[in-house]
């Protein structure tokens, strides 16, 4: 509804599929915020996937394992930028936080999930 809402903003060609996103990205983690208030969130590997996982895919899981143990923000950051592979910059500017932010919070993210799979440093 947002969308349809603020319809002039979609006419700026360059700046519409990073509000498109933050505008997405946002009403989620408001759903799930709201969930989690109301005590009824899903455990990740719960919530109903587009395709059924292959039952010989055990990496999906593990990233579900790995992505569940960080906050929100920090959750889109690592999905933004290693699932969606967006740049920096466009996605500091998609989720409305500056592109020092992102970096911080990738690379503290890259750091305690190589920790959790046994990774060390590597």
């Amino acid at each position: 509804m947002r969308l349809v809402k603020d319809m002039a903003r979609l006419e700026d060609r360059e700046s519409v599929l990073p509000w498109i996103y933050r505008v997405a990205t946002n009403h989620c983690l408001n759903v799930l915020r709201a969930a989690r208030r109301r005590g009824d969130s899903l455990p990740v590997d719960e919530l109903a996937l587009a395709a059924p996982e292959p039952p010989d895919f055990p990496t999906r899981s593990l990233a579900r394992h790995v992505l569940a143990q960080f906050d929100l923000g920090t959750q889109a950051v690592a999905i933004g930028v290693l699932v969606d592979g967006m740049e920096h910059e466009e996605l500091a500017r998609t989720l409305g936080i500056s592109r020092k932010t992102v970096e911080r919070r990738l690379g503290r993210f890259l750091v305690a999930a190589r920790a959790l799979v046994g990774g060390g440093g590597t």
